[in-house]
C-alpha cells in the first residue's frame, strides 16, 4: 500500500460521484416541480421532436375546430334564413291559388302588389344569408379543420379540408325558377282582343300567313340555346287546331314545346332542361305579347313562318295581320341556257351545286351528272328534284324557286336568313351559276389545294383566269406569259399570284413538269378556277369550253329580324363576321367566365379555313364556337352560346354570345386577313341586357302557371336546405373527428413529454441519500493524506 500526498484519488472520485449525484438531484428537482420529463433536448432528442410535432397537430386541431363550428354557426343561420323563405313560398302560393280560381271575383291586382312583395323579399333574404346568385357563399366552401394525412394523390392539406358545394343552392326568386330569361315578341303590337285587326284569330287567318305554313294548319317557331343550337336548333310545330285567341295559344305552343323535347337526341334533351315556357304578357296599355321564358338558360326564339312572325309581333302595318315576309332569295349571276340546250362534250361530268349559310353547319353539295346530250332542262328538273329530297336542304328551309331554261336560277330561304350557292364543273356556265373548273377535267371535287392542267398551248397571248379562295367572291386575272414556253406561263402566273394580295396570302404557286403547269396553295387554301373563253393557254381548259367572266349571284329580300334573344341575360353586342378564305387566316377566339365566385375557365377556339374547314361562313364559325363550348365539359363554359342576329332589316349577319352567367368575356384574336370576327385584337365584355320574366298572378291563366312554378320552388327549396344540412352534419362530424384527433394527441405528447412522478420522488430520495453519503465521503477522502503525518512523528 502506498500512500500519497500530491494527488488524492479518493477525494477527486469522491469529487465526481458527488457532481453526478448533484445532477441527478437537480434534473430530479426540475422534473417533480415542472411536471415535464423533457427538460432540454439533452434529455431526449429524437422524443422532443415527436413531442412538438404532436404540441404543433394540436394547435392545428384547435383552429380547425373553431373554424368548422364557425362554418356550422354559418350554415345554421343559411338554414333559419332558408327556413323563412320556405314561408314566404308558402304565402305566395296561397296568394297564387286563390288568384287562380275561375270563382274569385276579387282584385286581382291587389293580390298580384303583394305577391310581388312576396317575391322581391325572397330575393332580399336570399342575398342576406348569402345564398343569392353570384351570392357570398353561393360557391364551394372549403374549410380547413386539419388532421389529414396524404395518400392517393390526395395531399394532407385536401384531405384535412371538409367542403361543402352551395354553388347550385342558391335560393333566389331566379334560381327557384320564380324569375328568369324572357324572350318577348314586339309589345307595341297587340294580338289580344283589344286590336281585332292583328288578334290571333286574324292572324292565324290570313291567307298569305296560311300560305307560308310549312305543314297546314301548323306554325313554326325555332329555338336555339346550349346544347340546342345552329344546325340542332329545335323545331317547335304549334298545331293551331282550337286556337282561337292567345290564351289558349299560349297553352298550344306549351303543349309543342312539351312534345319537342320529348325527341329522343341531345338536343332536345337540352330544350327539355331549358324547361322554355310561352307566356302572354299585358302592357300598361292593355297590349297583349306573346313571350317565351326560361328560369335556367338563355335562348333565341325565331320565326318559322309568316305566322309565327306576326305572332311575335313582325306584321305589315298596325292595321294588317299578315306577318311580314321571310323568304330571302338568291338569283344566279346569268341565265341558265335557252332550252333543249345541252352540255355538250366539253361539259359532260359532275356538276355540283354547292349551299352554305341559313344554318347549315357545313356545305350540302348537290351532285349532277350530265352527259354531252343531256339538256339543260333535264339538269334543272334534276336539280330541282335532288333539292327538295334532301333533308339538311329543307331543314334549312332552302327550295328552287325558278328553274326555267333561258331564265337565272332562283333559290329561296322562308326562315330570313341569308345562303349562298355555287357551282363546279359547269364548264360552260349553263346553269348560270359560273363557269368554275372542278379538280380535274369535268369531274372531281367542288374546290381544290392543288390542281393540275393538260394540254396548255402556252402561247403568248392573254388569258383571263378567274379564281374564287374558300368559296369567296371571284378574282379575275387577265395574265399574258412572258414567253411563248411553259416556263414563260409559269412564271407569268407566279408574277400574277404575287401581285394580288389575296392570292398572294393564300399561297397560290405555280410549278410545272416540263409538259403541264399546277398549281398549288401552299396554306392549304381550298380554290376553284375558271377559264373565261375557248383558248388554252395554261392548261386549264383542255376540254375546249366556252367559259365566261363569273358574274355574282343577288341576295334579296332578307327584309326583317325575326330573331328574338331572351332578356335578363348577359350578351355580348353583335360582332361583325365575314367569311375566312385563306388557309392561313386562322383566328383564334377565347372566351373567359366564372361562376359564383369559384376561379375563371377560358376556352380556346380557333376558327380557320383549310384541312380544317369551320368558318366559310357564319354558320360555320357558330357551329364551331358552340361545339367547342358543349365538348369542354364545363359547366360554368356550356352556360355561354353563340347566336346569329343581325341589327336591323336586311342588315349583314353577325355573331351575338349570350348567357345567364354574371358576366363573360370574349377576347378576339388577330388574323392577316382581318376576317373572322370583327372587332379584332379587342376584349368584348358581356352586358346586362333586357329585362327577363317574373311570376305574376295579375290574370289566372298566369296564377295557375305560378302556382305551378312554385310547386317547383318548393321542390328546389328543398334541395337545397337538404345541401345545407348536409354540411352542417358534415361539419360537425368534421369537428368530432378533430376533437377525437385533439385528444389522442395529447395524450400521446402527453406520455413522451411528461414525467412520471412516483418515479421522479423515488429519484429524488435516491439523489438526496447519494448527496449526503457523498459529502461525507469527500470530507474522509479530503482528511486521509493527515495520516502521513503520522509516520513522520516516528
Amino acid at each position: 500500500m502506498s500512500f500519497r500526498i500530491n494527488t488524492n484519488i479518493a477525494s477527486l472520485q469522491s469529487r465526481e460521484y458527488l457532481r453526478t449525484t448533484t445532477e441527478q438531484q437537480a434534473k430530479a428537482i426540475g422534473r417533480v416541480t415542472s411536471g415535464l420529463r423533457i427538460l432540454s433536448s439533452g434529455d431526449d432528442a429524437a422524443g422532443l421532436s415527436i413531442a412538438n410535432s404532436f404540441r404543433s397537430d394540436q394547435a392545428v386541431l384547435q383552429q380547425g375546430i373553431r373554424n368548422a363550428n364557425d362554418g356550422l354557426s354559418t350554415l345554421q343561420t343559411i338554414d333559419g334564413g332558408i327556413n323563412n323563405i320556405s314561408k314566404l313560398l308558402d304565402r305566395a302560393r296561397t296568394l297564387a291559388t286563390q288568384s287562380a280560381s275561375g270563382t274569385f271575383t276579387g282584385s286581382r291586382e291587389v293580390l298580384n302588389t303583394e305577391f310581388s312583395s312576396v317575391i322581391g323579399e325572397i330575393d332580399r333574404q336570399a342575398q342576406s344569408i348569402g345564398l343569392n346568385t353570384g351570392g357570398e357563399f353561393a360557391r364551394a366552401l372549403s374549410v380547413f379543420v386539419g388532421g389529414g394525412k396524404s395518400s392517393n394523390g390526395i395531399n394532407a392539406i385536401q384531405n384535412g379540408a371538409s367542403n361543402v358545394d352551395l354553388s347550385n343552392s342558391t335560393v333566389d326568386a331566379k334560381s327557384l325558377g320564380l324569375k328568369g330569361s324572357q324572350a318577348q315578341g314586339i309589345p307595341t303590337v297587340d294580338i289580344g282582343t283589344g286590336s281585332p285587326s292583328t288578334s290571333v284569330s286574324a292572324i292565324i287567318n290570313d291567307p298569305t300567313n296560311l300560305a307560308s305554313l310549312n305543314a297546314a294548319g301548323f306554325t313554326d317557331f325555332y329555338f336555339r340555346g346550349p346544347g340546342f343550337g345552329d344546325a340542332d336548333r329545335v323545331k317547335v310545330s304549334v298545331n293551331l287546331s282550337g286556337v282561337t285567341n292567345v290564351d289558349n295559344l299560349v297553352g298550344a305552343i306549351n303543349a309543342a314545346i312539351e312534345s319537342a323535347g320529348q325527341v329522343v337526341s341531345p338536343a332536345a334533351t337540352a330544350f327539355q332542361n331549358a324547361n322554355v315556357r310561352a307566356s302572354v304578357i299585358t302592357a300598361p296599355d292593355g297590349k297583349r305579347s306573346l313571350a317565351f321564358a326560361s328560369a335556367n338558360s338563355a335562348f333565341q326564339v325565331a320565326a318559322g313562318d309568316q305566322t309565327a312572325n306576326a305572332l311575335l309581333g313582325n306584321v305589315t302595318s298596325a292595321s294588317n295581320p299578315t306577318g311580314t315576309s321571310l323568304i330571302n332569295t338568291v338569283t344566279g349571276g346569268s341565265t341558265a341556257a335557252a332550252a333543249a340546250t345541252t352540255f355538250g362534250a366539253s361539259g359532260a361530268g359532275t356538276v355540283t351545286v354547292r349551299f352554305q349559310g341559313a344554318g347549315l353547319a357545313a356545305p350540302v353539295d348537290i351532285d349532277l351528272t350530265v352527259a354531252a346530250g343531256t339538256t339543260i332542262d333535264q339538269a334543272l328538273n334534276s336539280l330541282s328534284t335532288a333539292v327538295a329530297a334532301n333533308a339538311s336542304l329543307q331543314a334549312a328551309g332552302i327550295n328552287t324557286v325558278t328553274t326555267t331554261p333561258g331564265s337565272a336560277l332562283v333559290f329561296s330561304n322562308s326562315r330570313g336568313e341569308r345562303f349562298e350557292v355555287q357551282s363546279s364543273g359547269d364548264l360552260n356556265n349553263r346553269l348560270g351559276l359560273g363557269s368554275f373548273r372542278a379538280s380535274s377535267g369535268a369531274s372531281g371535287s367542288f374546290d381544290y389545294t392543288a390542281v393540275t392542267g393538260s394540254g396548255g398551248t402556252f402561247a403568248a397571248a392573254a388569258q383571263t383566269l378567274e379564281f374564287s379562295l374558300g368559296g369567296g367572291s371571284t378574282i379575275s386575272l387577265a395574265i399574258t406569259p412572258t414567253a411563248a414556253t411553259i416556263a414563260g406561263a409559269t412564271q407569268a402566273l407566279n408574277a400574277a399570284f404575287a401581285g394580288n394580295t389575296s392570292l398572294a396570302a393564300a399561297g397560290l404557286v405555280a410549278t410545272n413538269d416540263g409538259t403541264n403547269i399546277t398549281i398549288t396553295s401552299s396554306s392549304d387554301t381550298r380554290f376553284r378556277i375558271a377559264t373565261v373563253g375557248a383558248a388554252n393557254v395554261f392548261g386549264f381548259n383542255a376540254a375546249g369550253a366556252t367559259g365566261v367572266a363569273d358574274v355574282a349571284e343577288t341576295q334579296a329580300g332578307n327584309t326583317t329580324v325575326n330573331q328574338f334573344v331572351s332578356g335578363g341575360t348577359q350578351q355580348t353586342a353583335l360582332i361583325p363576321f365575314s367569311g375566312i378564305r385563306s388557309g392561313g387566316d386562322d383566328q383564334t377566339i377565347t372566351l373567359t367566365a366564372a361562376e359564383n365566385g369559384n376561379a375563371e375557365q377560358s376556352l380556346a377556339v380557333v376558327l380557320r379555313n383549310d384541312s380544317v374547314r369551320n368558318a366559310g361562313t357564319v354558320d360555320e364559325a357558330i357551329s364551331a364556337i358552340n361545339t367547342a363550348l358543349h365538348q369542354s365539359n364545363n359547366p360554368t363554359l356550356q352556360k355561354v352560346f353563340a347566336v346569329k342576329a343581325k341589327a336591323s332589316a336586311g342588315g349583314p349577319e353577325g355573331i351575338q354570345f349570350v348567357s345567364t352567367l354574371n358576366s363573360f368575356k370574349v377576347t378576339v384574336g388577330t388574323n392577316g386577313g382581318a376576317t373572322g370576327l370583327g372587332s379584332q385584337g379587342t376584349v368584348i365584355s358581356s352586358a346586362a341586357t333586357g329585362t327577363g320574366a317574373t311570376a305574376d298572378i295579375s290574370t289566372q291563366e298566369s296564377a295557375q302557371a305560378a302556382v305551378s312554378a312554385l310547386a317547383d320552388a318548393v321542390t328546389s327549396l328543398g334541395q337545397a336546405q337538404a345541401v345545407v344540412g348536409r354540411g352542417q352534419n358534415q361539419f360537425t362530424f368534421a369537428v368530432n373527428l378533430a376533437a377525437s384527433q385533439l385528444t389522442n394527441l395529447a395524450a400521446a405528447e402527453s406520455r413522451i413529454r411528461d414525467a412520471d412522478l412516483a418515479e421522479e420522488a423515488a429519484n429524488l430520495t435516491k439523489a438526496q441519500i447519494l448527496l449526503q453519503a457523498g459529502v461525507s465521503a469527500l470530507a474522509q477522502a479530503n482528511s486521509a493524506p493527515e495520516q502521513v503525518l503520522s509516520l513522520l512523528r516516528s
